[in-house]
């Protein structure tokens, strides 16, 4: 597996690159030219997986990581390395250049031993790319940014693979559902309008897209209201059937509204469904609104399985690639297969204040994933908040955004 350091000077790649490979350095290959200054290529082993990083010393502005864009591209995993309290337009133009050549970019926020630091580190999610928090220094966090790499090395979630994604896209009336489907096929196959509810069943249409097929459902007309009561009851039955055989669904909502009770009941709907949000029409919706509901999305939807969260203008096609990547994304993550679950949920309880002793923790089943944790505890049951602090641990310790996890515990004497 080969892993490049990106990063501006002083942030600390080669520290991470010395602790990892214990300062085994090789020299410059001389096929590769278009990294702008020196860099040292290690090699080293973990649980059978074989690590190549490689400290790109010259990658340290947006000019040189477009130079050295081939290297990137050839790279199974990007750390765009960074400190977390000296974050500025440097970091940010390296994040944003390098994710056009690379879909494997992770922000690893490195000199974070402090809880300033990781506070600081909250403000990265906002690139909607993974985030790790380590300390190369103190080797704080390293192990657990091995154990995310080494799953990716996975074969079951490698990278999404071209088989086809079923995706039910949701959203209140006049949300701009099927503008954005129009946008994505290029053509006005979806009825449109300003008026509320101008599509009344749902629609199916097949799109082929680079990331893989995709058959979206639009759901349009659904969630409005009906005269008669039977006619609600029939839409809503089409709706659960849909909903039950996609993969995905896609929640649109309109940004330039405030929020209301309907979007709460939809989004109660799709909670057990791999999901992402798309707040529509940025392009009329003020910046501090826009941020507003980047920020405080999960708040407000805290019953949905983390969901991805973007922005995007369906009337104007911003941000509709994206959007559609994640759908295929979301379909690959919804299969993930738990590497070395066991380990990891033995070792969260330990760092916890839970009084648990876990026995085993296994992967049950896929898509949406499962797991059976069997424990014994001399105190009361798991709590609530219990169940819901481990799985947001499990979460962190794995790429789940917009996945429902189920977890299922079993206590034993």
């Amino acid at each position: 597996m080969k892993i490049i350091f990106i990063g501006k000077p002083g942030v600390g790649k080669t520290t991470l690159f010395s602790r990892l490979t214990k300062r085994q350095t090789y020299s410059r290959p001389k096929d590769e030219e278009s990294i702008t200054s020196d860099y040292q290529t290690g090699v080293f082993e973990r649980d059978g997986v074989t690590f190549f990083p490689v400290d790109t010393v010259g990658l340290v502005d947006g000019r040189a990581v477009r130079e050295g864009s081939s290297s990137l591209k050839d790279a199974d995993l990007v750390f765009v390395i960074c400190d977390p309290r000296d974050f500025n337009a440097t970091d940010d133009e390296i994040i944003n250049e390098a994710r056009k050549f690379s879909r494997k970019l992770w922000i690893v926020a490195n000199k974070s031993e402090s809880e300033e630091a990781e506070e600081a580190a909250e403000e990265l999610y906002r690139y909607g790319l993974p985030v790790y928090c380590i300390s190369a220094l103190h080797k704080k966090g390293v192990d657990d940014l091995l154990d995310e790499a080494e799953a990716q090395d996975a074969p079951v979630v490698d990278k999404p693979n071209k088989e086809s994604v079923s995706c039910l896209v949701v959203g209140a009336p006049n949300a701009g559902k099927s503008t954005f489907l129009n946008a994505i096929l290029g053509e006005s196959r979806f009825k449109t309008s300003p008026i509320p509810g101008t599509t009344n069943e749902i629609v199916a249409e097949t799109y082929s897209s680079e990331f893989g097929l995709i058959k979206f459902y639009d759901s349009a007309g659904i969630f409005r209201r009906y005269r008669r009561e039977e006619l609600r009851v029939y839409n809503m039955s089409l709706f659960k059937d849909a909903l039950r055989e996609t993969d995905t669904v896609c929640f649109i909502i309109d940004a330039s509204k405030e929020l209301t009770q309907k979007e709460l009941r939809i989004a109660a709907l799709i909670k057990h469904k791999p999901c992402f949000l798309l707040f529509n029409k940025s392009d009329i919706t003020p910046l501090s609104k826009r941020r507003m509901f980047m920020n405080h999305a999960s708040e407000t939807f805290a019953f949905l399985p983390a969901p991805g969260v973007f922005m995007i203008s369906a009337a104007k096609k911003k941000g509709i690639k994206k959007a559609v990547r994640e759908i295929v994304l979301l379909k690959a993550r919804a299969a993930i297969n738990f590497q070395g679950l066991d380990r990891r949920i033995k070792k969260i309880v330990e760092e916890s204040r839970l009084h648990l002793f876990i026995l085993s923790a296994k992967q049950v089943s896929f898509s949406p994933p499962a797991i059976l944790i069997k424990y014994r505890s001399k105190r009361k049951p798991l709590t609530s908040a219990d169940e819901r602090y481990l799985e947001r641990m499990i979460r962190e310790n794995y790429e789940l955004s917009g996945v429902p996890v189920k977890i299922k515990w079993q206590k034993l004497g």
